[in-house]
């Protein structure tokens, strides 16, 4: 089953909001950051018109799930830390596709473009919480089942995953259903997208630990992994 979610620019914006002042490093209580902020504010409000936040998803059951990869209609995706999931726990596995298109900005000021571009990047990053949202209360809230959970995400660059297999994830799920492409060089257009999977699981199954020590993955993911986890 593949399916698609919009979400609305009011529904992100408080996250979006958090993330873009978290991103700035801005401090309250400080006039100059005060004066920053409106000013990014500003570049906010000319580019929201650029703003499209869609999410893909499809919906694959238990048994494409291999010892450290994912199989489906052919298409074999690498996963080291699917090793680590306690498979018999195991109930879906969505793959997702999450775009905020862009937050336009016409100025030709580098400070302008930094900020649209921070606008952007927390825009997407606030769509992926909106889709964990909507995931959990279609999958684990309202399931008949009471006894089911959603795992953290998973995604190419961390957990296990090499970076490259962004390419194989888009033979899995079509992107451009929302308007999204991956490129040769593995950069997904509009570049404001991210793409990996989820697990509903049962509760109290074991899930990879996000601590260093107990990744199943490789060092040449490790900044990509801690910026994803840490939401930066």
């Amino acid at each position: 089953m593949i399916f698609a979610i919009d979400f609305r620019e009011e529904d992100a914006y408080p996250l979006a909001q958090k993330g873009f002042v978290s991103m700035c490093g801005f401090k309250p209580g400080s006039e100059k950051h005060a004066a920053m902020l409106e000013r990014g504010m500003g570049i906010r409000e000319q580019g929201l018109w650029a703003l499209n936040m869609k999410a893909l998803i499809s919906e694959h059951e238990p048994s494409v799930v291999h010892e450290n990869s994912i199989e489906v209609n052919g298409v074999s995706l690498r996963c080291d830390a699917v090793c680590l999931l306690e498979k018999e726990k195991l109930r879906k596995v969505l793959f997702y596709i999450v775009t905020a298109n862009e937050c336009a900005c016409g100025s030709d000021q580098i400070l302008d473009r930094v900020y649209a571009d921070f606008w952007g990047t927390a825009y997407v990053d606030a769509a992926h919480d909106l889709l964990k949202g909507e995931l959990k209360s279609r999958y684990v809230e309202s399931s008949v089942e009471k006894n089911l959970v959603l795992s953290p995400a998973f995604g190419p660059g961390y957990y296990g995953m090499p970076t490259e297999e962004v390419k194989t994830l888009f033979k899995i799920i079509d992107g451009s259903l929302i308007g999204v492409n991956c490129l040769e060089s593995c950069v997904m257009v509009p570049v404001k997208s991210c793409a990996g999977m989820f697990f509903i699981m049962d509760k109290g199954a074991e899930m990879p630990g996000e601590a260093c020590g107990s990744c199943a993955g490789n060092r040449s993911g490790c900044k990509y992994c801690n910026s994803a986890k840490s939401g930066k």
